[in-house]
């Protein structure tokens, strides 16, 4: 072996020592401080904290499958918790008021080739000698939110996911993209846009469930093949526009039906409006004094739709 060759071979060991001895003294020295380089070991599972309270996060992208994300507002800190999430696979970044996590399938996707070279996630993933969560574990994503916390956007690509929305009344646009998805919300207002997956590019959802018990939303769109919606305290301040094959949407409005202008077609299904079935297509002949627009469009599907008025009367 030449001797440059040699020279070569001693600097290279010896940075990898270096880098070695750096990550492990950055470890113990971030705990110390009560901040983790890798996820922290929390009853069997491994969860990942982001601290968001000092922070000028106004925007969320979450690029996940297979994982519960929960969104819950008014609490006592504002953090994000990633739990049982392979270390070595996804991506985790926050520039420009944007905090991006992004779940990386395989190995391969590790690496990112460009026209000079490639680049990778970085040494302390490949120094990270804890054991990866179980395949079986759940993953799921905790974003904890105080009232005084302005985020703006949260946009969420999430095929075969489960969201619930718990006590968020700030003015938000929520965009989610996904091919099945289940969403569940207690307290939901926003002076925003609720959309799924309404994006030009985006297909229809195969499968939407939504489960909203008060929901106050200035626009709300849905784009699905199969949509089941079931709401019971709802007003859209704005506008609507539901498409969808086949399915049930079953809506207790706060607003009266009248105040509406509501443009309704079902080729198949049927039309029930504070308990009386209307022909398709249904459009209301109150539209220039309407407060809001409401259009739904199926082939297949059922809808109803009940006005708190309705709702009162027929209790008595």
């Amino acid at each position: 072996m030449k001797p440059t060759s040699i020279v070569s071979l001693i600097i290279a060991v010896l940075l990898v020592i270096v880098g070695l001895v750096t990550c492990f003294i950055a470890q113990n020295m971030a705990q110390d401080n009560g901040e983790f380089l890798f996820a922290e070991e929390r009853n069997n599972d491994l969860v990942q904290t982001v601290d968001l309270s000092d922070s000028e996060i106004s925007k969320i992208e979450l690029i996940v499958e297979n994982a519960e994300i929960n969104i819950i507002g008014r609490s006592e800190s504002s953090y994000i918790e990633f739990i049982n999430f392979r270390e070595n696979y996804y991506a985790l970044s926050a520039t420009n008021r944007v905090l991006s996590f992004d779940e990386i399938p395989d190995l391969l996707s590790m690496l990112k080739f460009w026209e000079n070279g490639f680049s990778f996630k970085g040494m302390r993933y490949i120094l990270n000698f804890k054991d990866e969560p179980d395949e079986d574990r759940a993953k799921v994503v905790n974003i904890y939110l105080s009232t005084d916390y302005d985020m703006k956007i949260f946009d969420l690509k999430a095929d075969n996911c489960t969201i619930n929305i718990q006590n968020m009344t700030s003015p938000a646009d929520y965009n989610i993209i996904t091919d099945n998805v289940v969403i569940n919300t207690s307290v939901l207002r926003t002076t925003s846009a609720f959309s799924i997956n309404t994006d030009k590019d985006s297909k229809p959802a195969s499968s939407v469930t939504l489960n909203m018990k008060t929901a106050l939303i200035s626009n709300l769109n849905i784009n699905a093949v199969n949509l089941e919606l079931t709401a019971e305290s709802f007003r859209c301040n704005g506008s609507a526009s539901l498409k969808y094959e086949t399915g049930t949407v079953d809506l207790k409005t706060l607003r009266q039906l009248d105040d509406m202008y509501l443009h309704i077609t079902s080729v198949s299904g049927t039309i029930d409006l504070d308990g009386k079935y209307v022909q398709s297509p249904y459009i209301s002949t109150n539209s220039e004094n309407a407060a809001n627009i409401f259009k739904i469009e199926t082939q297949n599907g059922e809808v109803r739709m009940q006005s708190s008025a309705s709702q009162e009367s027929s209790s008595n």
